[in-house]
C-alpha cells in the first residue's frame, strides 16, 4: 500500500470522526452550553408554557419591547441558534473536504468511493441548508419560537387567537406591528442567504456540467453527479428563496402560518 493511499485513507478516518462529533455537537451542543444560564428553558412543554405567558403579557402591555420574561427566552433561541450556525459551519467545512477527499479516491478506488463521496456531498448541502435555516432563527428568534405555541394550555390558545384576531382585523397595536417586522426580517434573512447559496452553488453545477461534457470515465461520472446534487440543491434553495418572498410580501399571513393557524 503506497504512503500516498494511506495518508488518504487516515485522512478520511479523521475528517469522518470530526464529522460525527459536530453532528452530536449540533444536537446536544446547545442545550449543554446554555443550561447553566437558563435551565428554565431545558424543557420543550415548560417552554411553551412560558412562551404563551409571555405573548399574552406582551399583547397586553401595548408597547414594542418585549416583557423580561419574553426577552429573556428571546435571548436563549438567539444564543442557541448561533451557537447551531457556527457548528453547521464547520460541519459543512469538514464534509466539503471528506466529500473532496472520497471524490479524489472514487477516481481509482471503484463505485464504493463514489457513493460515499455521493452521500458525503449530500451530508455537506444538508448542513448548508441547515445554517440558512439557523441563520434567519438568529435574525428573528421571536418568529422562531413561535412554532412551539400550543393550545393544550390556556396561554397558549389565548396567544393564538390574539395573534389571529389581530391580524385579521388589522390592529395596529404596537406588539402586532413588531411581531410582523420581525416576520419580515425572518424572511428576508432568508432571501439573502439563499440567494448567495443559489449564485455559489449553481455556478458549481455550471462548471461540473461543463466539465461532465469533457471529460470520460470515472470523472465524467464524478462531474455528473456533482452538477446533479448542485442542481437539486439550486432548486431547494430557489423554493425557498421564492417562499421567502411571498411571506415578505404578506407578513400577515407568514405571521399566522408561524404560529399553525
Amino acid at each position: 500500500m503506497s504512503v500516498s493511499v494511506t495518508r488518504s485513507r487516515w485522512s478520511v478516518i479523521a475528517l469522518a470522526g470530526v464529522g460525527a462529533a459536530l453532528v452530536a455537537a449540533f444536537v446536544l451542543g446547545p442545550a449543554a452550553l446554555l443550561r447553566g444560564r437558563y435551565p428554565q428553558f431545558q424543557d420543550q412543554t415548560v417552554m411553551s408554557e412560558l412562551l404563551g405567558r409571555g405573548l399574552v403579557e406582551y399583547w397586553g402591555s401595548g408597547v414594542r419591547t418585549y416583557p423580561p420574561g419574553l426577552a429573556e427566552m428571546v435571548d436563549y433561541w438567539f444564543e442557541w441558534h448561533a451557537i447551531k450556525i457556527v457548528i453547521s459551519v464547520l460541519l459543512t467545512a469538514v464534509l466539503g473536504l471528506l466529500a473532496a477527499t472520497l471524490w479524489r479516491r472514487s477516481l481509482s478506488a471503484g463505485v464504493s468511493y463514489m457513493i460515499a463521496a455521493t452521500t458525503t456531498t449530500v451530508l455537506s448541502l444538508f448542513s448548508v441548508f441547515l445554517a440558512v435555516l439557523n441563520i434567519q432563527s438568529t435574525v428573528a428568534p421571536v418568529v422562531a419560537l413561535l412554532p412551539m405555541l400550543s393550545a393544550d394550555n390556556a396561554d397558549g390558545q389565548t396567544a393564538k387567537s390574539l395573534i389571529e384576531n389581530g391580524v385579521r382585523s388589522g390592529d395596529s397595536r404596537p406588539p402586532l406591528l413588531e411581531l410582523l417586522t420581525q416576520v419580515e426580517h425572518y424572511n428576508w434573512a432568508v432571501i439573502v442567504a439563499t440567494a448567495v447559496v443559489i449564485a455559489v452553488v449553481a455556478t458549481g453545477t455550471v462548471i461540473a456540467f461543463r466539465r461532465y461534457r469533457s471529460s470520460d470515465g470515472a470523472h465524467r461520472r464524478m462531474f455528473f453527479a456533482l452538477g446533479s446534487l448542485g442542481a437539486v440543491m439550486t432548486i431547494v434553495m430557489a423554493l425557498l428563496f421564492i417562499a421567502a418572498v411571498v411571506a415578505v410580501a404578506d407578513p400577515g399571513e407568514a405571521l399566522l402560518g408561524a404560529v399553525g393557524l
